[in-house]
């Protein structure tokens, strides 16, 4: 779903900049002394894994604090990492999911929250604070909430409930898994009775040998957004994927369905976090503050279509999302959920072993 959002959201950007361009240009030939304004305004560096945010926003915050807020925008996590490691860039904010805030805790590399500084860090939603990828809830504040569940079309496929039913027989030559070492492989542990975040090899050997039998299941590994066309367009029945994804494949096929494996869903958060290296890191409070307004919260989640971990922003979202159990899960089946931690050492164990399957 981000891909798709990515396409949509460049459009809106480019126009804005552009739009903004012509602006500033009309302006500096009326008055001269608007460029040396614009030239003193502070400037906030944000990285985002996607563009994955409502535009509005941004434009709002910046008019507000009377700043510009200049966006980098990254495919994965790993390549905002992969910058802030090696000293390349010094972003203010960054967008960080859960188990990328895990690995930079531990190396150091994220600046603690001043509390008093983003007083709306008290709005978090209880069940959402202080979680396996932050205990202490220092490091980063939660700003939107996703899920891998399973979809199934109901004019073709019984009804499902259950990661096992994604290995049954009688569903062969059906399955569409995700063509992501992470995310499938924890599928497989949580399947076993397994903790995903399992470092132990013998674990991840187990989930590997699971997923080699299912193969004689499954009918392809796909990327999410294929997951997504295959339900669409009626070729695939029965398929794990992101909760977000299946719902626009729900707004082009009423007959597609999802639901939540009863042994425990995925859930993924994306955060908002501060860099050590930041340069501007009251500025960057109050930009993680702005947008952690339920308010702002509420517009950002209705523009991508994800749950809001902020109170008061869930009723502020349209009635087409905020009473979806899709996108806003019980608190029973949030309990019953896994939420991803860095492996660390073990990412190779478990590569190695996700290339092992894949070639058998």
């Amino acid at each position: 779903m981000k891909k798709i959002l990515k396409k949509l959201l460049t459009l809106t950007l480019i126009g804005t900049l552009a739009l903004t361009g012509c602006s500033k240009k009309a302006s500096n030939e009326k008055k001269e002394e608007n460029k040396e304004q614009s030239s003193e305004k502070k400037v906030l560096k944000v990285a985002n894994t996607d563009l994955f945010i409502d535009p509005e926003t941004v434009k709002e915050f910046e008019k507000e604090y009377n700043c510009k807020v200049n966006f980098t925008f990254f495919e994965e996590n790993e390549e905002c990492y992969t910058k802030l490691k090696s000293g390349a860039e010094k972003y203010d904010v960054i967008v960080a999911s859960d188990y990328m805030v895990d690995t930079m805790v531990r190396e150091n590399m994220l600046e603690k929250l001043d509390k008093k500084m983003i007083p709306n860090m008290e709005k978090i939603k209880p069940e959402y604070r202080n979680l396996v990828y932050d205990p202490t809830g220092e490091y980063s504040v939660p700003y939107t909430i996703g899920n891998i569940g399973i979809a199934y079309d109901k004019s073709k496929q019984e009804k499902v409930d259950s990661w096992a039913d994604l290995w049954s027989e009688k569903n062969k030559g059906n399955v569409v898994m995700l063509d992501g070492s992470r995310f499938t492989m924890a599928i497989a542990m949580i399947k076993l009775g397994l903790d995903p975040n399992s470092t132990k090899k013998e674990d991840i050997e187990k989930a590997r040998d699971a997923l080699i039998e299912q193969k004689k299941v499954v009918k392809s590994y796909v990327g999410d957004d294929q997951a997504k066309d295959l339900l669409i367009e009626g070729s695939s029945q029965l398929t794990c994927i992101w909760g977000g994804e299946a719902l626009l494949a729900k707004d082009e096929n009423k007959n597609v369905e999802f639901v939540y494996p009863k042994e425990g869903a995925i859930f993924i958060f994306d955060t908002w976090a501060m860099p050590k290296v930041a340069e501007n890191k009251e500025l960057a409070a109050k930009f993680i503050d702005f947008m952690s307004r339920p308010e702002m919260s509420a517009k950002n989640c209705n523009f991508v279509k994800y749950a809001s971990p902020i109170e008061g922003a869930r009723e502020l979202m349209s009635d087409d999302l905020k009473n979806n159990e899709v996108v806003f899960p019980t608190k029973e089946v949030f309990k019953k959920g896994f939420i991803m931690k860095d492996l660390g050492d073990a990412n190779e164990i478990l590569q190695n072993a996700w290339t092992e399957m894949k070639a058998k």
